[in-house]
């Protein structure tokens, strides 16, 4: 009877086994290092890379602030311009204004009626006066609403003179003043009043 010692066989078959474990251990080692390293690699030019473009961006960032401070300086002089243009205009209405409303008032007026008293409070022209009839009255309110100078016109009373000033209507009115140049002209065929109220006999 032949006996064969397989103990070495064994003895090799486990060895190689190891070995190969371990080349397989070592090969995957290497691989998560070389894929470990290569990120850090990468993650330490993007920041690189970062770091150098942080100086360019801050002072583009820089530039910008700059340009908003310029913007806002530009603004405010804006403003201030406008404010002042404002004034000069007001000023120049100021100083126009009364003049205009006079030679419109003076337009205004037919040659049937006189104006005997001009009072002004508060923003309200009051006009007193005497006319040939009714109808000159409404003529003379008519012009004022179309002038532009004059709003709100409304005839406040008529009444009949009495003897000494002779057959004449005697009126008051009264109307807001606007001493701005209108913008645009008013047009003429603006709505009559045919039978002003307060208005006597």
């Amino acid at each position: 009877m032949i006996r064969l010692n397989l103990l070495p066989v064994r003895e090799l078959n486990a060895e190689s086994d190891r070995r190969r474990d371990l080349i397989v251990t070592g090969v995957s080692l290497a691989t998560t290092t070389l894929i470990l390293l290569g990120i850090y690699l990468y993650q330490s030019a993007h920041l690189s890379r970062l770091a150098n473009e942080l100086p360019v961006i801050r002072k583009e960032v820089e530039v910008l602030n700059g340009k908003v401070k310029e913007l806002g300086n530009l603004e405010a002089k804006i403003k201030e311009l406008r404010s002042k243009h404002k004034v000069i205009e007001d000023l120049r209405g100021q100083k126009m204004g009364p003049t205009l409303v006079m030679d419109s008032l003076a337009a205004a007026i037919p040659s049937s009626l006189w104006l005997v008293e001009l009072k002004q409070s508060g923003g309200i022209l009051i006009m007193n006066g005497l006319a040939m009839d009714n109808q000159s009255v409404a003529e003379f309110i008519r012009s004022l609403s179309r002038s532009g100078h004059f709003r709100d016109v409304e005839l406040v009373e008529t009444t009949q003179a009495d003897q000494k000033t002779g057959p004449f209507k005697k009126f008051s009115i009264q109307s807001g003043i606007s001493y701005r140049v209108p913008a645009t002209p008013v047009s003429s065929s603006a709505p009559t009043q045919a039978n002003p109220k307060g208005s006597k006999s």
